[in-house]
């Protein structure tokens, strides 16, 4: 942020200019050191760090404190702390810069938990929606270490990289979701608009019709006087879907089958190795106890297969086993991380090897989410070519048929 000042010097001289600091605290921090009284400063413009810009939001509409809102937040406080400004006032700062109330009321409210002496984790604790497990633990790690510029660093470039990864998934799904969406607009208003009247055409023919015009007909006919009977089957088998994923052996099945769908799963599975590696990469660095680190690893990998077996990895880690040899017995990682990792414990690199395992799955993800699109756009073109056609040849047939005769 860009802030302009004016200032009388040690001389009596009243001076004016434009300094550059995370916030005013800062700015009128550094001109102090350097021996001038501060007279008057004021917010030029704002410049946020790493290229994220803060989010429109919309009056009484959302709520919801997002990645990006998380990830300013972060960046800034790493740097108010980094720069001495005391946690009070950079929380002051935040708080008064964001444009999310909901989340400025969080911050406010952390703020006032942190003035009354609670440790700043376990007021962050409070809001499990906004700061993951993850995100208190490394917070809790830096006050423990005295190191929580460098943590909240840590974290911020976590925060970052899973904004980019989403970015990407969402780009690369963006594509089929739209075309198929399409497809089946297309064709819901052509049994609605079209097919209706082309059956009055072929009652007045009285020609007899192909199969495939009698199922297209009949069709329509059953949408047209049944269609909030649809709605209500498709609201019940999304309801029931989520409520049965909600359940222990639904929330199991339902991760099981994410991990099996053709070109999908193997993406899903390089996610995980990628979350898997650069959380667990982070908190090893950060200090915190191995223990610890697996029970934060597994929430942050959210399948149950995965959390089942980090769950047998911290009971092999208590009974002395060590990390490589517990994630071989697993059967769901690549032999890379267990062979990698137990190099990294010999070295006693292991943050390290985890860091750089992350920054390879990332790669591995990014191509293949780029190269997603390629791979479905032959099958999207058959749904489409045989969804249209299908209604299409539909209306078409009986005409030819009726050409052919007269």
């Amino acid at each position: 942020m860009q802030f302009t000042y004016v200032v009388k010097g040690k001389d009596g001289q009243v001076q004016n200019g434009v300094i550059e600091a995370v916030n005013e605290g800062v700015a009128s921090k550094q001109l102090h050191e350097q021996g001038l009284f501060v007279l008057e400063i004021k917010k030029l413009g704002s410049n946020l760090p790493g290229g994220i810009h803060k989010s429109i939001s919309i009056p009484f509409i959302g709520g919801k404190v997002s990645l990006k809102d998380r990830i300013i937040f972060t960046q800034q406080l790493a740097m108010m702390i980094k720069a001495g400004l005391p946690l009070m006032d950079a929380f002051g700062a935040l708080q008064e810069q964001t444009e999310n109330s909901n989340f400025a009321q969080i911050i406010s409210e952390v703020s006032a938990d942190v003035k009354g002496g609670k440790p700043m984790s376990e007021s962050l604790e409070k809001y499990p929606k906004v700061f993951s497990k993850l995100y208190v633990a490394m917070v809790r790690s830096g006050e423990k270490s005295g190191k929580l510029d460098e943590n909240l660093e840590r974290l911020s470039d976590q925060l970052q990289k899973d904004y980019e990864l989403i970015s990407k998934i969402k780009a690369a799904l963006t594509y089929p979701v739209v075309v198929i969406v399409a497809l089946f607009a297309i064709v819901i208003v052509m049994l609605i608009f079209v097919v209706p009247q082309m059956k009055a055409i072929f009652s007045d023919i009285g020609a007899e019709l192909p199969i495939i015009t009698k199922i297209v007909l009949g069709t329509s006919d059953v949408i047209l006087k049944y269609w909030y009977i649809f709605i209500a089957i498709i609201l019940v088998i999304v309801i029931g879907l989520r409520l049965w994923t909600r359940t222990d052996s639904g929330k199991m099945s339902w991760d099981k089958f994410k991990l099996r769908i053709p070109l999908i799963g193997p993406l899903i599975k390089k996610i995980y190795m990628a979350r898997f590696n650069r959380t667990m990469g982070s908190l090893v660095a950060s200090g915190l106890p191995m223990l610890d680190i697996i029970d934060t690893v597994g929430e942050v990998v959210n399948n149950q297969v995965y959390q089942d077996a980090f769950k047998r990895i911290g009971k092999d880690i208590e009974n002395g086993i060590q990390l490589s040899e517990s994630l071989k017995k697993q059967h769901i990682f690549p032999p890379m991380i267990y062979h990698l990792v137990a190099v990294g414990e010999k070295s006693g690199k292991l943050d390290y090897v985890l860091l750089s395992m992350a920054n390879f799955f990332d790669k591995e993800v990014e191509t293949q989410t780029s190269n997603l699109s390629t791979l479905i756009e032959p099958i999207l073109i058959v749904i489409i070519g045989a969804g249209v056609g299908l209604v299409v040849a539909s209306v078409i047939m009986p005409i030819y048929s009726l050409v052919n005769v007269m």
